[in-house]
């Protein structure tokens, strides 16, 4: 079965009917893997946007042929003032989608090169060339399938746990037990 990339267009009057699913989607997403956040902000941060025809962000359908979601992904422009970069902040497959979850990143390469790097160009600004994802599993595959290399790692913790001081030097930094 084929597994087709949808860009989302809340106003398109056949694709629009996909954008609730994809919101309940990105509320599991965030329920399951970002627990720290609250699901319900997560979907509203990404589909306010999205209702808006904000251009600065993508939300991709991976569609089976039957019409059912079975897969989505989300992609932002982040800046920092001056850089941008692009985020995948959410790609999720319900199985195995053959090459849709690839397609969907050469989807958003295209639509920064052809729509977002345009428009910075045109204001002076610096081009978007990185593509960034937040995952938590899979790191190997993600590099080996898809070209995504390990940057760094976001780790946390609890502002309620206590920390014990024995756990530093003298010095104040981390005892080196790595």
């Amino acid at each position: 079965m084929n597994v087709h990339v949808v860009p989302l267009d809340p106003y398109h009057p056949t694709i629009g009917g996909l954008v609730p699913i994809v919101a309940q989607r990105i509320i599991n997403f965030a329920k399951e893997f970002t627990p720290e956040f609250n699901p319900r902000l997560v979907a509203q941060a990404i589909m306010v946007p999205l209702w808006a025809q904000d251009g600065l962000i993508r939300v991709l359908a991976f569609v089976d042929d039957g019409g059912v979601v079975v897969g989505h992904a989300i992609a932002s422009v982040q800046s920092d003032g001056v850089n941008h970069w692009v985020m995948v902040s959410q790609c999720q497959a319900d199985h195995a989608v053959g090459d849709a979850v690839k397609r969907g990143i050469i989807d958003v390469s295209e639509w920064v090169k052809r729509t977002i790097n345009p428009a910075l160009a045109q204001q002076g600004k610096p081009l978007i060339t990185q593509m960034v994802m937040a995952t938590g599993r899979n790191e190997k595959s993600w590099e080996r399938a898809y070209g995504f290399r390990v940057k760094r790692r976001v780790m946390y913790r609890d502002i309620a746990g206590a920390l014990d001081a024995s756990d530093t030097t003298s010095d104040g930094e981390m005892a080196a037990d790595e």
